[in-house]
Order: structure tokens, then C-alpha cells, then sequence
């Protein structure tokens, strides 16, 4: 499988040679050791992408002639995750998980009990996450990563959307059935290690958000929202 390269969002993919340079020409240059004529991926990770040969190649740059060319449409229904902010490298692994299994967006939330804090800086490592785990799971969108939300934010965000749900391991309705609108995105909230409160599940559902859980098994905090995410892609064909 060829190995895929992030360029700028501006990029001209209508060009017959494009350059990539930065952290994306250190991996590939240093790490894969590319070499001259192999064949490889760009992606502007807005949906444009190019398949090219190695034309030429520097300490810290690379350049790609384009042979084939094309762009991959956002989805009519996103999948939209609300993660909770957790401790440590738990977020870390909840972002490249997401984007692994193919989330559109991914909300921080400053939740109850989320012991952790981030702050820009950290905000700016979840997207450098998103966008090499774009890189290695060869996706050509990477998957947004917006401002962090407080609960009141969140709620006020709830009120306007269809398909909230809400993973709670008390809920008595599964995801696997719970019903799903299919013009509407779909939007799941993971709650942090401590779980949800009590207020919070109340407050969500009076909302317009719907409680729902994966099975009976408990999952880690970092790892529900990627489980979801993966039932929803194979409810919406996704998959």
C-alpha cells in the first residue's frame, strides 16, 4: 500500500509537480527513506489527492510527479465525537483510535470528571495526532479537531442537533439499535475514566440527547468512542 503524505489545504493539485516539504518530508525522507521513483500519496487532507513517483529528493524536501488525481467528497452524514478529556496519553490514544476507525470530527470536553486538563498547546497535540494517524491509516480527509467545550457549551451544541447520543453503561438501549436519523450527523459523547455524573446524563437527555450503550462489557475511556464509532460506520454503510 502506498504511503500517504500530508501538503498544505492550498495546495494546486491541478499542478503536474508538487512538493512536500516540513515534518511530512522528515518522515518520509528520514524514516521511510524514500527513494527516487517510488510511487506515493499525497493529500491536502481536505479530500484532494494525488498519486505521483518520486521525481526528486533533498535533506528536507521531496517532490512528487502526479500521474493520477482526485477528490473525496465530505460525507452527507458525519460522524461527530465529543471526547472527555482524560489523563495523560489516554487522549493521545483516543484521537489516533478515532481517527483510525474513520470519526469526522473530534469536540474535547471539559467534563465533571475529567481529571485532566488541556490547554492550546495541548489542543495542538490532539490535532498532530489526528493528522498522523490520517497519515498512517492512509486517509485523505483528516478528521477535524475543534476548541475545547465546558458542559454549558455542550448542552447549548445538543439542543440544535439531531442523533445525540450519549454512551452510558446503564443505558438500557443499545446502539446497535437505537434508531438513527439519516440526513442528520451523528454525534456521540464519551464520557472521561470517572464516567458521566448523573447530572450530566440528565441534563444531556433534556437536552434532546439520547443514553445509549455498546454491550456488556465496560470499555475504556479511550477506547468507547472508537467502538462506537465503528458500530455507527456499519449502521450507515460506512463499512
Amino acid at each position: 500500500m502506498l504511503s500517504t503524505f500530508f501538503v498544505p489545504e492550498g495546495t494546486d493539485f491541478s499542478a503536474s509537480e508538487i512538493e512536500v516539504g516540513g515534518d511530512e518530508a522528515h518522515h518520509g525522507v528520514n524514516v521511510l527513506r524514500l527513494k527516487q521513483s517510488e510511487e506515493v500519496k499525497i493529500s491536502n487532507g481536505a479530500g484532494n489527492w494525488g498519486v505521483g513517483k518520486v521525481s526528486q529528493l533533498s535533506k528536507k524536501s521531496f517532490i512528487v510527479e502526479i500521474s493520477t488525481r482526485g477528490f473525496e467528497a465530505a460525507p452527507k452524514q458525519r460522524i461527530v465525537v465529543v471526547q472527555a478529556i482524560l489523563k495523560n496519553d489516554a487522549n493521545k490514544e483516543a484521537v489516533d483510535f478515532l481517527t483510525q476507525v474513520g470519526a469526522d470530527e473530534i469536540i474535547p470536553w471539559q467534563s465533571q470528571h475529567s481529571i485532566g486538563k488541556i490547554d492550546d498547546k495541548s489542543l495542538s497535540k490532539w490535532q498532530t495526532v489526528a493528522r498522523e494517524s490520517s497519515r498512517q491509516s492512509r486517509r485523505v480527509r483528516i478528521p477535524l479537531v475543534t476548541r475545547i467545550l465546558s458542559t454549558e457549551q455542550l448542552i447549548l451544541k445538543i439542543k440544535e442537533l439531531q442523533n445525540v447520543l450519549v454512551l452510558h453503561e446503564a443505558a438500557e438501549s443499545r446502539l446497535s439499535q437505537i434508531e438513527i436519523n439519516e440526513e442528520a450527523d451523528v454525534t456521540l459523547i464519551v464520557g472521561p475514566e470517572g464516567g458521566l455524573s448523573e447530572i450530566e446524563v440528565n441534563t444531556f437527555i433534556a437536552a434532546g440527547a439520547k443514553v445509549v450503550r455498546l454491550g456488556q462489557s465496560v470499555l475504556r475511556a479511550a477506547n468507547a468512542g472508537a467502538a462506537a464509532t465503528s458500530v455507527v460506520m456499519s449502521r450507515t454503510g460506512k463499512w
